[in-house]
């Protein structure tokens, strides 16, 4: 497993040299093999001088090229100049033993020279090339080093691969035969790698200050070379002593301004200077290795802190997760023994005033001990370190048995144990001390870090809060259960209420009497309730809901036994609900009895619970009869108010919606529906009024708003309308109109109307409209086109001049006049819309004008399902 491993990791190495041209790693393969390359060469020229020897008419020398070019990409200038001068000389050799020596021949020779001229040049570049595809490489491999160790180092083990191969790298580059790394470590240069020491190089350790190389390498941010022989140990230092140096190159890693180390190459003095390339090449991997060190640090440190913060985040779970104090108990100490890996803890309950420890757990030896006889209890001056922690805000150290903090008796627990070192914490909320928690190592002295001790301190603060949470629990939870019933009960009470508004246009009040008398047993819990009436000394059930099973007619002779206490004046109440100050329950003789305050003509005055189910009644039991009580007061006296006023608006609006005025020449068909069966008086409104003979006056309109105060306003709006007509055009009349509305009723709602004066004689219709949809008008099948204009509703602005728009219509006409409940039917979110409106109307032309108004109402009726959303007027007018 190990090996494999290793085999991955070298591999990332690899891999930046294989993303080199194929060319380059094929002549490094070449360089690689000097010997194997020179012996083929050699053969092949042996080859060529044969056949040029032998085969006599033929010129054989330029095949000399091939073993030379072999040469060139793979030797060095200098043994490609010895092989092509050989080559020549062979060639000039067989040319004088052929007497082939002339002028032609000598241009061969020529070209010879000028060939393996250029084969050495082409010697030298490859050289070149492959030196700084070589540089390349080696820099690809340490970016790509540095990448992987910011990406997954998390201890030691990676770096120092890495840096082993950066450096003998580095030394296979410069040409040396030992180096050595040293990183920088507390004022002492420490050994990280090295190669060609005779030792390992990590026991190689120099002070800074006796290493005068490394300290001006790194003041000078660069390379420095020296010759350690001529420079003594002026420049070497101690380092002398670990290491043979000759020609010293020197380096300094330098990390974000930071002095990470240095890395101390040397090689023979007769292999020569190093050359400037050399130099800023290793300068160049120098930066990446002092910043793959940086980041290998920075990483390890980062690792030790997110484990820390995932300790912390996961004792604070399982404490908020405990629900129980033995629960949390564990989970302390199963959570710090694993943070600071020691051995034992004891938990202690705190009490300062007493100066008291009370045992709480003992963990030791992988197992809970339960205490022999109960819960220990110790006196501070028992165990005077545990005290000095409680007292102090820091933790306690202890690490041998002769701490001067030790009582005796801790001294003696300390060595039964086999305890080395002893860490105490207290348990804090602010300033108020609940606990203590002492932890035990029993394999060493333990010098405990910054970082464990403020690991340990945060673990026992969010354990402190939760032993504290643990401790009110049961509290809480009572309290919970307690608010939680009546929540479900004002809830229910909430619902109630709002259902019983809402039904008060349709409720009676013996059903709102049933309703009331079903929360309450719902609600207080009782076997029945009853509202009665009460007139001197005379009791009567006006209403009994019982719950199921109790019998409604043996329960009401119950209750008029215990007539007293429903007579008996509550002067001296049991309970009271002071935020209802017209209630005022009290319990006798297992009753619960509210007073219903109502001017409404029911005959209740008590509202009565019967025999609470569990326990007594109580406070809340009270509060919720009375609101119950004052809900049904209410109740009764608007429910009768709403059927009183919609009986007298229903009345008043019949009387306006009479039938149309019989005009020779013309067909007129009227209907009127409200938006519901149980609204039906609402704002809409029409009117027809003969303007002589041969002349209607047909007005459609809408009042906002509904109920008595709308039907009202109609009928202002409709005599005022009737007054101003005769004396004017349509515009005219709703001009006055507006004008009276805003100076005598500003308060009044505004109206919108369309106002037409239809003359049968002339076929013309005269119209204006105030913010009311245009009529509609047919000449037989076919839409008539008529004016859009219209104005502002009547009532929102003065001096609003409405215009006159005047139409002379083709014989066979039909004129549509409506309010807009008609085009605004809906079916879910879609509209009926006026052009379904005009299409209706073609496809009923032909019927008389008042099966034309009902079909038109069906039609707008049957789309929207039955339910119209608003009130509806319709009047259509036919011309011959």
């Amino acid at each position: 497993m190990e090996g494999s491993t290793r085999t991955q990791r070298s591999a990332r190495f690899v891999a930046a040299a294989r993303r080199h041209p194929q060319v380059v790693r094929r002549l490094e393969w070449l360089q690689r093999h000097p010997a194997a390359v020179a012996a083929v060469a050699a053969a092949g020229i042996a080859f060529v001088f044969y056949l040029d020897l032998r085969v006599e008419g033929l010129m054989w020398a330029g095949f000399y090229l091939v073993p030379l070019t072999l040469l060139a990409v793979s030797m060095r200038p200098r043994v490609v100049g010895v092989a092509a001068v050989v080559c020549l000389g062979l060639t000039l050799g067989v040319m004088l033993t052929q007497d082939m020596l002339n002028v032609d021949t000598a241009l061969v020779l020529v070209y010879g020279v000028l060939a393996g001229s250029a084969l050495v040049m082409l010697s030298y570049l490859l050289e070149r090339v492959s030196l700084y595809s070589s540089y390349a490489i080696v820099r690809a491999q340490m970016a790509e080093a540095t990448a992987d160790i910011i990406g997954w180092a998390h201890d030691r083990e990676d770096l120092d691969e890495m840096l082993e191969y950066a450096l003998e790298r580095l030394g296979e580059q410069v040409d040396a035969v030992s180096g050595v790394l040293l990183l920088r470590e507390d004022g002492v240069f420490a050994g990280a790698a090295g190669f060609g020491l005779g030792r390992d190089a990590r026991s190689v350790r120099v002070a800074a200050q006796a290493l005068p190389a490394a300290t001006e390498a790194l003041a000078a941010d660069r390379a420095v070379v020296r010759d350690a022989i001529l420079a003594g140990d002026a420049f070497a230092g101690d380092l002398a002593a670990s290491m043979s140096l000759e020609r010293v190159l020197v380096l300094p890693l330098k990390a974000f301004d930071k002095d990470v180390g240095v890395v101390v190459l040397t090689r023979p003095r007769e292999r020569g200077d190093y050359r400037e390339e050399q130099i800023l090449f290793a300068e160049a991997v120098a930066s990446y290795v002092a910043v793959a060190v940086e980041n290998a640090g920075l990483m390890i440190e980062l690792s030790s802190r997110r484990r820390a913060l995932e300790l912390v985040r996961d004792a604070s779970l399982d404490f908020a997760q405990a629900g129980e104090t033995s629960e949390i108990h564990e989970a302390v100490v199963m959570r710090l023994l694993t943070a600071l890996d020691m051995d034992a803890c004891d938990i202690y309950d705190v009490d300062v005033e007493r100066a008291e420890l009370r045992l709480l757990v003992n963990y030791g030896e992988s197992s809970f001990d339960e205490p022999e006889s109960g819960e220990p209890v110790y006196s501070f001056e028992q165990f005077a370190s545990s005290a000095a922690a409680v007292h102090s805000r820091g933790p306690i150290v202890i690490t041998s048995a002769d701490d001067p903090r030790l009582s005796e008796e801790e001294r003696a627990y300390f060595l039964r144990n086999g305890h080395k070192t002893q860490l105490s914490i207290s348990l804090r909320i602010r300033d108020r001390v609940i606990g203590l928690v002492e932890l035990f190592d029993n394999e060493e002295t333990r010098v405990l870090s910054t970082e464990e001790l403020d690991l340990a301190r945060t673990i026992c603060r969010f354990a402190a809060l939760a032993l504290d949470k643990a401790r009110l629990y049961e509290e809480q939870r009572a309290t919970s259960r307690r608010l939680d019933q009546q929540t479900v009960q004002l809830t229910q009470l909430q619902a109630f209420s709002l259902e019983l508004s809402r039904s008060l246009d349709t409720a009676v009040p013996e059903s709102i009497m049933s309703e009331v008398g079903e929360a309450v047993i719902e609600l207080v819990g009782v076997r029945a309730a009853a509202i009665v009436s009460c007139e001197a000394d005379v009791v009567g059930v006006r209403k009994m809901v019982t719950s199921h099973g109790v019998d409604p007619a043996a329960l009401e002779a119950d209750l008029l036994g215990r007539r007293r206490a429903l007579l008996t004046p509550p002067a001296d109440p049991f309970l009271s609900a002071p935020n209802i100050a017209s209630s005022r329950p009290v319990d006798r003789d297992g009753l619960l009895i509210a007073p219903i305050e109502s001017d409404a003509p029911v005959n209740a005055s008590l509202l009565v619970a019967v025999d609470k189910l569990e326990g007594p009644f109580t406070a809340a039991d009270g509060l919720l009869l009375s609101t119950l009580a004052a809900q049904l007061g209410s109740s009764l006296h608007n429910a009768i108010a709403y059927q009183r006023e919609h009986a007298i608006a229903e009345t008043f609006q019949t009387a306006l919606l009479m039938d149309p005025p019989v005009i020779p020449g013309l067909e007129i068909g009227v209907c009127y529906r409200a938006a519901t069966d149980s609204a039906r008086v609402g704002g809409d409104f029409y009117d027809l009024v003969s303007l002589g003979p041969g002349r209607l006056m047909v007005m459609v309109g809408d009042v906002c708003g509904k109920g008595l105060a709308a039907a009202a306003q109609s009928a202002v709006v409709r005599y005022m309308v009737r007054a101003y007509a005769a004396d004017g055009s349509p515009g005219e009349a709703l001009s006055r109109l507006n004008s009276t509305l805003l100076t005598q009723s500003p308060s009044q709602p505004f109206v919108t109307l369309v106002l037409a004066y239809v003359d049968v004689a002339r076929h013309l219709i005269e119209y204006a409209s105030a913010g009311h949809p245009r009529p509609l008008v047919l000449a037989g099948r076919d839409e008539f086109p008529i004016p859009t204009e219209g104005d502002l509703p009547a009532g929102v602005q003065r001096g609003v001049v409405y215009t006159t728009n005047r139409v002379v219509l083709p014989d066979d006409s039909s004129i549509l006049l409506y309010t807009d409940g008609l085009s605004d039917a809906r079916r879910g979110r879609e509209l009926f819309t006026e052009n379904r409106l005009r299409k209706t109307l073609a496809a009923h032309h032909e019927l008389p004008a008042q099966e034309l108004a009902d079909a038109m109402l069906g039609t707008v009726a049957d789309f929207a399902d039955g339910v119209l959303d608003d009130d509806t007027a319709i009047v259509v007018v036919k011309l011959p």
